[in-house]
């Protein structure tokens, strides 16, 4: 059995997790994964959307088993309901986290009140991206313990001791349908002037507007209002000064957030009238409307975030060359670093 991702991290936890599961089979990781596979000269599959959402009933109940051997090897911890019910009511005073480790698909269907979607191997692999404060108490959640059990095995081995399983899972709470949706700092209360994608269109073809995207720059080179100005949020008076504005500003942004934030921003540096379009760009390109790709009408530099070697568009081999050497480098820097807390557990 071979594992790979598009470099080594999720490749390695995959293909040990198995191992720490006791597959009878040889498992192995790929060395560097799709970035070594593309830079060894072989063809790379794009667009393929084959996934395994469910598990026969025997393969399930053998995941279970191997699960509770994994859970004990490395002390993982449950706590019940009543212990929830305790942690949720000092969260005030104690951080806590809690994680529903499933598919995105079986989240929305029904998830615990307060849980919020963290898939179990991008949990281990950006532990950052979700849980920011140190010492935080995570209570992890799925619908069998299966999931839960092995993320929390390699959180525990990361240091994170207040990791555990909710016993019993999703059963006998409140459950919620749809997507997480989070509270966003300064949303509440501000009044922006809004179009819909009717509007904008009879805007444009009109003359009357100028559209200036803060969203992602990855996002913008891939799909963008036709004829509108890329400008990072951060520096948002630069990029309206290097936008020829005619007309009235429409802000537009991926899912339209971030572009109304900035268009109240907007309403302070510019005289002419500034909107933001309701459900942003997403919303642009769900009522069928065409989409302009490539970097046209840079109002700033692409500098706003990093860019996967895959995702740029000029010296990917180069990025990920460059990008495995880090991630084999990142052994010493720990050593050097001296900050981490790994647990070791021996077979």
């Amino acid at each position: 059995m071979v594992v790979n991702c598009a470099g080594r991290t999720r490749s390695i936890i995959g293909a040990q997790s198995l191992i720490n599961a006791g597959i009878p089979n040889k498992v192995m990781a790929l060395r560097n994964g799709t970035m070594g596979w593309e830079l060894a000269g072989f063809e790379i599959e794009r667009g393929n959307d084959k996934r395994v959402l469910e598990s026969s009933t025997d393969g399930t109940n053998k995941a279970i088993e191997a699960s509770g051997r994994v859970a004990k090897r490395f002390g993982v911890l449950t706590i019940d309901r009543a212990m929830l019910e305790t942690w949720v009511a000092e969260r005030d005073t104690r951080t806590l986290y809690m994680f529903d480790v499933r598919n995105s698909e079986e989240y929305e269907v029904g998830h615990l009140l307060g849980s919020i979607w963290a898939p179990g191997g991008q949990l281990v692999q950006a532990t950052d991206k979700y849980a920011a404060t140190r010492n935080a108490r995570i209570v992890l959640i799925d619908d069998n313990g299966v999931r839960a059990a092995m993320t929390a095995s390699w959180l525990v081995q990361m240091g994170w001791k207040n990791a555990v399983v909710l016993e019993g899972g999703l059963t006998g709470g409140s459950l919620e349908a749809g997507p997480h949706s989070s509270e966003i700092a300064g949303l509440a209360g501000l009044n922006v002037d809004e179009v819909s994608v009717v509007e904008l269109k009879k805007h444009l073809s009109d003359g009357g507007a100028t559209v200036i995207d803060v969203g992602r720059s990855r996002d913008f080179r891939h799909g963008h209002i036709p004829g509108a100005w890329f400008a990072v949020r951060s520096r948002l008076e630069k990029g309206l000064n290097e936008t020829p504005i005619k007309g009235r500003l429409v802000v537009t942004s991926g899912d339209g957030v971030v572009a109304r934030l900035a268009a109240a921003e907007a309403a302070k540096l510019v005289s002419t009238p500034v909107s933001c379009l309701i459900g942003g760009t997403d919303a642009w390109s769900a009522a069928g409307l065409p989409l302009a790709e490539g970097e046209e009408n840079m109002a700033d530099a692409p500098d706003d975030m990093w860019l996967r070697p895959y995702d740029r568009s000029s010296g990917i081999a180069k990025a990920m060359n460059t990008y495995l050497s880090w991630e084999v480098g990142l052994v010493d820097q720990i050593d050097r670093d001296g900050t981490t807390d790994f647990q070791l557990f021996p077979e």
